[in-house]
């Protein structure tokens, strides 16, 4: 009784989304950012209450339309 070699599969690493632009990657915009995780662009976003809420309405708007 021979053990069959199953082949490994290559996975490719996971694309950080922006969550300002919604639906795109990260482009990495900020000189010195490695992600959403360390961009202060999206800190600043998130660190203020009245934008947050902006970008989480924008982002149900255009998830109801991408929906269709």
């Amino acid at each position: 009784m021979t053990a069959e070699r199953v082949p490994l599969r290559r996975h490719k690493p996971a694309t950080p989304r922006c969550p300002l632009r919604f639906g795109e990657p990260c482009s990495l915009c900020v000189p010195g950012a490695t992600g959403p995780q360390d961009c202060p662009t999206v800190a600043l976003v998130m660190d203020d209450e009245e934008w947050r809420a902006e970008l989480a309405e924008r982002n149900r708007e255009l998830r109801s339309v991408a929906r269709g």
